[in-house]
């Protein structure tokens, strides 16, 4: 069987090993220039910085599975445990989307614009070129989904769920900056703040490199303000915890539809009559405890939507 999949995020790659191990032809089609999603590494200097996700837990024993043999290849290693394993990537995350991904065909540079159905054919029109799958998986952020499908009816519940946006600011200091014991601070910050990361702690960085996330209500508040005040604004709160340590450079990374503000109790949604699913970190298993978005309701539903196809 022929499967295509839009967006090379964690999902998308899970289900792609899996259909790929199962002996389908799988085809990954990624907008950006590098798979992995918000599994996103910036090269600052001779420096790495996480920007997207920042470590993941492990409670099921699919990924824990996994975990283990990642670690055994050094791809993944635990950061701190408190009260449990945080893992990190060995070289930042995205590193690890792309030992992933290793292997599988994915077209990259590429925006889909619209899916339509031509007989039992699922046809994916992108900026570059038109595609034909016998079914496709559909990883983007829903909202993103919602408009490549627009000719196809779709859970009004589905539709009803949103995103709140982040910023992340990257900042390079020219000497040791120290984020708490095991280089992260995320209690006791000043309002906006959600957690502040030192990458040279975390084990990934050689430099001085510093990941300031914000907080959902500040990020919609200062979504649509210029750059540079953003910017500006998130050093000034920064210096709250690095005092007048020097920062060398800076830049700034807004995520648009990074949390989901309400998930979706399945891992995964089939269009109904249609050989189109929907799979990412927002649908999440029944019996999940969490209720919220994370690497591992990614990884899951990208297994459970690729089990649904075998």
């Amino acid at each position: 069987m022929k499967i295509g999949i839009i967006g090379a995020g964690l999902s998308g790659i899970v289900a792609a090993r899996e259909l790929a191990r199962h002996g389908h032809t799988v085809e990954l089609i990624e907008k950006g220039r590098s798979v992995g999603g918000r599994l996103a590494t910036r090269r600052i200097g001779d420096g790495k910085a996480d920007h997207g996700a920042v470590y993941f837990t492990v409670r099921g024993e699919a990924l824990k599975q996994d975990v283990a043999d990642w670690q055994r290849k050094g791809w993944v290693n635990v950061w701190y445990a408190d009260p449990y394993p945080r893992y990190v990537a060995a070289g930042g995350m995205n590193a690890l989307a792309k030992q992933l991904a290793e292997g599988l065909t994915v077209h990259l540079n590429e925006r889909v614009e619209a899916v339509a159905m031509m007989d039992e054919a699922v046809i994916v029109r992108t900026d570059v070129t038109m595609r034909q799958y016998e079914r496709l998986i559909i990883t983007s952020p829903l909202p993103q989904t919602f408009d490549v499908l627009a000719d196809f009816p779709i859970d009004a519940a589905l539709r009803g769920l949103t995103y709140a946006p982040t910023f992340v600011g990257l900042f390079e200091f020219g000497s040791e900056v120290s984020i708490g014991p095991d280089g992260i601070r995320d209690t006791d910050l000043a309002s906006g703040l959600l957690k502040v990361i030192n990458n040279r702690q975390k084990g990934i960085s050689k430099s001085e490199l510093v990941s300031v996330y914000m907080d959902e209500a500040w990020s919609a508040a200062w979504y649509e303000r210029p750059d540079e005040d953003t910017l500006c604004e998130i050093e000034r709160l920064l210096q709250t915890v690095t005092g007048s340590a020097v920062i060398q450079s800076s830049q700034l990374k807004r995520w648009r539809y990074a949390q989901a503000t309400d998930v979706w109790n399945e891992p995964y949604y089939r269009l109904r009559d249609e050989p189109i699913f929907l799979a990412g970190d927002v649908f999440l298993e029944p019996d999940d405890a969490s209720g919220r978005t994370r690497f591992e309701s990614a990884y899951v539903s990208g297994l459970r939507v690729a089990e649904a196809m075998r």
